[in-house]
């Protein structure tokens, strides 16, 4: 599936400019934000974590109007988990402020989002990543395992609506645990406990 509005209008103008009106590279790319640590998402949360999909520039005050991009899961099927909703956090005040393509989540989850906005003003980017945009997952019906998610169909514009080359710093992987059985909790409680107990016995008798 494919976003024709921006994506459409920088081959255009790319098509018509020369090769350095073209040439100011962005990088976007996937981090996990929440569960920290890149930690597992757990199995059975309509919440199960968030990811932000970051923008940088490679060089120093970059201008920036708009942006275009797919975001697909390895498994569209759901095994993976979905996109749940997403959020427009760099450029709300744009002629799309969801961000994401107005309609996506609807008819509930997804396993591939398309955004795409341009803002009411333009923007400067730096060499430091700026968040994009956030999606949130959600791994009810999924399966416990490894997979990954990824970028595509890049495209970006500059205050002068000249196309931005723009490319990816690769899928992000991420994995689903199973919800721990609570016996498992209980264990690892009393271990914590005891650890805790052990260690207030030894200052007590290094004290005495």
């Amino acid at each position: 599936m494919k976003n024709f509005g921006l994506t459409l209008l920088l081959l255009a103008v790319c098509s018509l400019a020369s090769p350095k009106d073209c040439k100011a590279d962005l990088v976007f790319s996937i981090v996990q934000s929440t569960p920290t640590n890149n930690a597992p998402l757990v199995q059975g949360e309509s919440n199960a974590g968030a990811f932000d999909i970051l923008i940088r520039s490679t060089v120093a005050n970059q201008s920036f109007l708009g942006a275009d991009f797919t975001l697909t899961l390895n498994r569209l099927d759901g095994k993976g988990g979905l996109f749940a909703s997403g959020l427009n956090v760099l450029m709300p005040n744009s002629s799309n402020p969801e961000g994401f393509i107005r309609g996506t989540f609807d008819n509930g989850p997804l396993g591939q989002v398309l955004y795409s906005t341009i803002a009411n003003q333009p923007l400067t980017l730096g060499s430091s990543d700026t968040v994009l945009a956030r999606v949130v997952m959600t791994t009810v019906g999924a399966d416990v395992g490894n997979y990954s998610m990824s970028l595509s169909e890049l495209a970006a514009i500059d205050s002068g609506f000249n196309g931005i080359s723009s490319t990816s710093s690769g899928s992000l992987p991420y994995s689903i645990t199973a919800v721990p059985e609570p016996s498992s909790m209980l264990l690892a409680a009393i271990g914590v406990g005891s650890v805790a107990w052990r260690s207030r016995r030894k200052l007590l008798n290094a004290r005495s």
